[in-house]
């Protein structure tokens, strides 16, 4: 009997498990930090690029320094705001980094604290990886999820919800009869709950780089502790 209610209790793990995500509320917390991922990525890596390009191409006057200072300044706010995200949508508990070492007051003074300061090349890197997660995170969620939702709802919506193609396959022109509709039911089901697991893996990745790269270094941690 114990033997039985052994099996029986890991039968119960291993459903609340795979299916459990469906109903985690965490899960949608993940997948919305996902899907603003791309966007924010694309938008960062741009300003980004922008503004070193520029700044560098005027560093002989004083309005490409003055573009290079607010391009670094506008790093800072961008980590801010990512970790803030981060601690909201998955549930991270980044705490704020505190290596900005001012000496004096200035502006001089102000540049050498936020170019001496770690957290500000840290958070030059979370922009770079961001940017490539996104897309990562932007193709999961259209060929895997998307595809899932799609079949799921042909019987209802033939010729498509989302008008979801992969390399140019789309998905509803090749689901024509009523019996390839139904079959596409479970299986776009099953799509989605796999899709939803690879999702929380992937925001599972993105927390861990957002707390390695947004919080204290492990100097600045150690000295805390």
């Amino acid at each position: 009997m114990t033997e039985q209610n052994a099996a029986g209790a890991t039968t119960r793990s291993t459903l609340v498990d795979v299916f459990g995500v469906v109903t985690d509320a965490q899960t949608y917390r993940n997948l919305l930090y996902l899907v603003v991922a791309f966007p924010l990525g694309l938008f960062y890596y741009t300003v980004l690029v922008l503004g070193f390009t520029l700044g560098l191409g005027l560093s002989i006057l004083l309005v490409g320094l003055g573009i290079l200072l607010a391009t670094v300044v506008g790093l800072r706010y961008v980590a801010a705001f990512e970790r803030r995200l981060a601690n909201r949508l998955l549930g991270t508990a980044i705490a704020d980094p505190d290596d900005l070492e001012r000496e004096g007051e200035g502006i001089v003074a102000a540049v050498k604290a936020y170019l001496g300061a770690s957290s500000t090349w840290r958070g030059l890197g979370f922009v770079l990886v961001k940017f490539w997660l996104g897309i990562l995170a932007f193709v999961l969620l259209v060929s895997v999820l998307g595809t899932g939702i799609e079949l799921a709802v042909l019987p209802l919506s033939p010729e498509g919800v989302f008008n979801v193609q992969v390399a140019g396959w789309r998905v509803a022109d090749s689901v024509g009869t009523p019996i390839q509709r139904a079959v596409a039911v479970p299986v776009g089901l099953v799509l989605v709950l796999v899709a939803l697991h690879v999702q929380n893996a992937v925001a599972r990745v993105n927390a861990s780089i957002a707390s390695s790269l947004l919080g204290p270094d492990t100097d600045e941690q150690g000295e805390t502790e």
